[in-house]
């Protein structure tokens, strides 16, 4: 495979094919075409301005109506958040008799977790989960 590369052939070819500067073109490729420029670059301004026109109209729909439609949702949601807090607290206080009624399908353990005692999950939180043994 790599004797391929190796005979002066080749590296004359490659080197000839490889370097963009041995090649010299008989007539320009590139004509200059200013008017065909001019409409490129008019173009490209009336995009800029056409995107600026509809930034400027999202930054105003932002402003004028999410940011306060998320602040009535968030004081909406304070007053109940608010209550479940409250709740909470009641909860933790509460022993494990009173605590509502567990049911089979609630906390199936059938393998131990490879941490701590084994029957508490990663995110255990003691004022709020419990597993009540019968």
């Amino acid at each position: 495979m790599f004797r391929l590369f190796a005979t002066k052939q080749t590296a004359r070819v490659f080197g000839r094919r490889m370097n963009s500067s041995a090649s010299k073109l008989e007539k320009k490729v590139f004509v200059s075409q200013p008017a065909e420029g001019k409409k490129f670059t008019k173009n490209v301004e009336d995009i800029v301005a056409h995107s600026k026109a509809g930034a400027a109209t999202w930054k105003k729909i932002t402003m004028l109506m999410a940011l306060p439609a998320v602040g009535l949702a968030a004081f909406a949601v304070y007053g109940v958040e608010k209550e479940h807090a409250a709740n909470r607290k009641r909860l933790v206080a509460l022993p494990d008799d009173q605590w509502p009624k567990s049911y089979p399908y609630q906390n199936v353990r059938k393998n131990d977790f490879f941490w701590g005692d084994g029957d508490k999950t990663l995110f255990w939180n003691e004022g709020v989960n419990r597993h009540i043994h019968d």
